[in-house]
């Protein structure tokens, strides 16, 4: 049987981060985000995170705390309460609210059981574990040739092979960068296979109408770039069927990919090549694994994705994905811990390695340990329950 709630707490935090990362939507130099606690009345102690992003989603730091005081939090008290899907309403998605909660649900029963979340999971889903090294992205902000020059020499130091470059709405300076990636990555963008293989897709976040679009993909295309992440702003889908008829370059969706009956529009539309399945953006583990189930059947390609700024406990469930997806995940984001964040909030370091290569989570729940000090230092407790 398992424990009930005992008491759930949520957290905000801000961590200041090492650089600043910009892209056509937004820039930032600081990570924001909530963190819930769940206890159970056997004593484990599981830890969520959920990054809410109001032009993603639509909701914000106080949505997402005031959804899960009215909704979330009784919720975790049903006998099936990962069965739901996240509350939608009003133009809100509320899934980086309800990642934060099944997250903890998840880490808190793990603990409680000794088990791996991802070997939970996998009975409930139907899924096989592969326990294998995989490698993440690197991602490369927006701005002068002279900065993503000197990202990029860091990130070939550090022998990654995908590359993801972000863009917008000056042609000319995206166009300066893509030269620059295309000087520093060109012959390995030209091979097909092997070691010395290397990989380029740029992320537009939106920032194009349909006509400008059309104008950069030829670009895109003469520069080896293999995807373009969602080019027309979130609300304008009914656009991309048009713009894949008249483009070559495969289109990755985003920030208009937030729920299963939504992707499911956009397979049967014709809009979308590739899905980016993001565990905050789209409501933790379950719903994400469900769409990267809906990906394969519908014949979709799909990356893990990440939210700007994810502390260990977001890095550790986009491993737990990745273990679940296999080798069906085309590229992953992520993990970069402490490359990226002044602080975090648990005991491992859950940093990529060198190649960008990453590893299971091996411990019981979500398998990292979320020190309380770490958390009192970057956060502050705004919501309590004590559950009857």
């Amino acid at each position: 049987m398992t424990p009930r709630p005992e008491s759930l707490e949520v957290w905000t935090y801000q961590i200041p981060m090492r650089v600043r990362f910009e892209h056509a939507r937004a820039g930032r130099s600081t990570s924001t985000g909530l963190l819930v606690r769940l206890a159970l009345d056997d004593g484990a102690v599981g830890w969520g995170e959920g990054i809410p992003r109001d032009y993603v989603t639509g909701e914000t730091l106080e949505s997402a705390v005031e959804i899960i005081r009215r909704v979330y939090a009784d919720r975790l008290l049903a006998d099936a309460p990962l069965a739901a899907p996240p509350v939608e309403g009003d133009g809100v998605v509320h899934n980086a609210a309800w990642c934060a909660c099944e997250l903890a649900y998840l880490d808190a029963v793990g603990k409680s059981r000794e088990v791996r979340v991802a070997d939970m999971l996998a009975r409930e889903l139907g899924l096989k574990p592969h326990r294998r090294l995989r490698r993440v992205s690197a991602i490369l902000s927006s701005g002068s040739a002279a900065k993503v020059r000197r990202s990029l020499r860091l990130m070939r130091l550090l022998a990654f092979r995908d590359y993801k470059l972000k863009v917008g709405k000056d042609a000319d300076q995206d166009e300066a960068n893509l030269a620059e990636c295309h000087r520093q990555l060109g012959r390995g963008l030209r091979r097909r296979r092997g070691p010395t293989r290397r990989t380029l897709r740029v992320d537009a976040n939106g920032a194009w109408d349909l006509d400008e679009a059309v104008r950069r993909a030829e670009s895109l295309a003469r520069w080896g770039v293999i995807a373009v992440e969602q080019p027309l702003a979130k609300g304008n889908e009914a656009a991309l069927a048009e713009l894949r008829r008249r483009t070559s370059v495969p289109i990755m969706l985003d920030e208009s990919l937030l729920t299963i009956p939504g992707a499911e529009r956009l397979v049967r539309g014709g809009q979308v090549d590739f899905f980016n399945i993001r565990v905050s953006k789209n409501g933790g583990l379950v719903q994400s694994l469900k769409l990267a189930q809906l990906a394969h059947r519908s014949g979709v390609d799909f990356q893990l994705g990440c939210m700007v700024g994810e502390t260990g406990i977001l890095s550790a469930a986009g491993r737990i994905f990745l273990e679940l997806a296999g080798r069906r995940a085309r590229f992953s984001e992520g993990s970069y811990g402490r490359f990226l964040l002044r602080a975090d909030v648990t005991r491992e370091r859950l940093s990529f390695g060198y190649g960008g290569f990453v590893r299971a989570m091996t411990g019981p729940g979500l398998g990292v340990h979320v020190l309380p000090r770490k958390v009192r230092a970057v956060a502050r407790r705004v919501l309590k329950i004590e559950y009857p």
